[in-house]
């Protein structure tokens, strides 16, 4: 089946949530002819109208998963429930109402389960195996460690965008705008990310995003893929990442922060947005002041013509 439809970015945005799904107990399982299409790892259970897309969808699945597997050297360690819905209202009701309705996929790693809207619905088709990996992470990385709740959010959704390959928040257009205005949330506030507004929560995701980014850059992708694998071991976050990287953190956020100063810092400059926000009304303050200044000059002008043509 072709897959071809772009979306913007603002319906492309997707949302990860550690809250328990009502998967078990909403009475929409029960109710609904859920059929289920079953692979070497996932469990998909779809509806009637995603029969002629259930076969595809589980090909994109099982090699997204090797991607993922292939750069993290971890295993899914039990089988994951696909859940394709195909109405905004069975999202909404498997999912307990509390996803944004700019969300489009949901992970519960404590489940060991995912809940999609279906592409017939979100007609996402480009950017549906974006989606399937960066869900997938979540799940990977919500079984990792001793206590994995405890995982900041800031990791998992930058862990999620930077192993989905998604450029979309690499730019840093909003980090830009928000070191300019001196509103950068601190990393251990993205947990309330279901609580910002649309435009905060991008600005969390480019943050996310850009701490992974800085991780990269100071320990390699193979230093990431060490952590991984530690705290695969059962181990709590915040020691092993002392442990792995030699700085707790604290430090890390601090380095982080110049980080971005350094690469984001003036990325406003370059944003045609930002320049009507800003230049425009500058222009508007300069002409003010040069037509202030041509009516003094005229004015004198005319004192000094009266002055000279007094008897």
């Amino acid at each position: 089946m072709s897959l071809r439809i772009k979306r913007s970015w603002s319906q492309r945005i997707w949302l990860r949530s550690t809250i328990c799904l009502l998967l078990f107990t909403s009475p929409l399982i029960s109710q609904t002819d859920w059929l289920a299409h079953q692979s070497s790892v996932f469990r998909i259970n779809y509806t009637e109208q995603d029969k002629q897309i259930v076969k595809a969808f589980a090909e994109l699945l099982e090699t997204e998963y090797s991607k993922l597997v292939a750069r993290s050297g971890i295993r899914f360690a039990r089988p994951v429930h696909i859940f394709l819905t195909p109405s905004e209202q069975a999202f909404n009701q498997l999912t307990g109402h509390f996803i944004p309705d700019w969300g489009e996929g949901v992970a519960d790693p404590a489940r060991s389960v995912i809940v999609l809207k279906s592409p017939n619905l979100s007609h996402n088709y480009d950017t549906l195996p974006k989606l399937i990996r960066h869900e997938l992470t979540h799940i990977l990385v919500g079984n990792l460690g001793a206590a994995p709740h405890t995982i900041p959010k800031w990791f998992h959704e930058g862990m999620a965008i930077y192993f989905s390959y998604d450029e979309e928040f690499a730019g840093g257009k909003a980090i830009s705008k928000a070191l300019l205005t001196d509103s950068v949330v601190p990393l251990d506030e993205i947990d309330k990310v279901l609580k910002f507004h649309r435009e905060k929560a991008r600005l969390a995701y480019e943050e996310s995003y850009s701490a992974i980014l800085y991780m990269e850059k100071a320990f390699g992708e193979r230093g990431i893929v060490d952590f991984l694998q530690e705290l695969e071991q059962s181990k709590e976050f915040d020691d092993t990442f002392l442990q792995v990287f030699g700085i707790d953190l604290y430090e890390f956020e601090l380095d982080w922060y110049h980080f971005i100063e350094d690469k984001y810092r003036w990325r406003f400059l370059i944003d045609f947005e930002t320049f009507l926000w800003i230049f425009i009304p500058l222009m508007l303050i300069l002409a003010f002041i040069a037509i202030r200044l041509r009516n003094r000059r005229i004015l004198k002008r005319w004192e000094d013509e009266e002055r000279l043509a007094s008897p």
